[in-house]
């Protein structure tokens, strides 16, 4: 499992380290990223679009599995120190436009094949749970799973099980980790507030309501349990 995740992590690294400064040709239109701004040319060398962003990297990708590739930005808008992410998706056949936007918050998104949804899915982070990454070192969310289709994003939770788990797994040896490492009292509880927000949030995104609520009950160490699973549950 963590090699899996080790792998991933080294592609989407992969992806922006190779991919910046590189110019994307299609049909009628040429992408290309410099100095932090997007200039889009049509076959007659005309600017069609220009955007700015604060420290992107672009991939060529078909979405939806047409045949057409979308063209899309990962922008890392930051946040005080901490990384906070922005994902675009512009369309590249009649017209080089914007078509959608997901914010995923700390967790920097990455596309992958799911065989649940059928197709390429992105998996972003949910930024409602942002605030609950009290930690200046390490900050964590829990995953939305997308697709896109007819020029918009939709939300496809109720199709993915696998990934949900996948994650969840890796959180919990993080947090097993911590436990074994400082206690399981209360004040470690706080100082992993963010970890367990995302586990909760992922089974219960899995259709996994009565795993949540025993893994709550079994990892959440202060006496505000109803309290807190009541605010989670009004950010779902």
């Amino acid at each position: 499992m963590k090699t899996k995740y080790c792998l991933l992590i080294l592609l989407i690294f992969s992806a922006r380290y190779f991919c910046q400064g590189r110019t994307y040709i299609y049909n009628s239109f040429t992408a290309k990223i410099e100095s932090a701004e997007l200039k889009v040319l049509d076959k007659d060398k005309n600017l069609v679009l220009e955007k700015k962003f604060t420290d992107p990297y672009d991939l060529s990708v078909d979405l939806d599995g047409d045949g057409n590739d979308e063209y899309v930005v990962i922008d890392d808008s930051k946040r005080g120190e901490k990384d906070y992410y922005y994902l675009y998706i512009f369309n590249t056949t009649d017209s080089f436009q914007l078509v959608d936007s997901i914010c995923s918050g700390c967790l920097e998104p990455y596309q992958m094949h799911s065989d649940e949804a059928g197709g390429t899915i992105i998996v972003a982070g949910n930024p409602k749970f942002d605030s609950l990454n009290l930690s200046n070192s390490e900050a964590y969310l829990p995953i939305n799973c997308w697709q896109y289709g007819n020029d918009s994003l939709s939300l496809v939770n109720n199709k993915i099980y696998k990934l949900f788990v996948a994650e969840n797994d890796t959180m919990l040896d993080v947090l097993d980790a911590y436990y074994n490492s400082n206690g399981s009292d209360c004040k470690a509880t706080k100082n992993m507030l963010g970890l367990i927000a995302s586990v909760y949030v992922n089974y219960m995104h899995a259709g996994d309501k009565l795993l949540a609520s025993q893994f709550l009950k079994r990892y959440y160490h202060c006496d505000d349990l109803n309290d807190f699973k009541n605010k989670l549950n009004s950010l779902l």
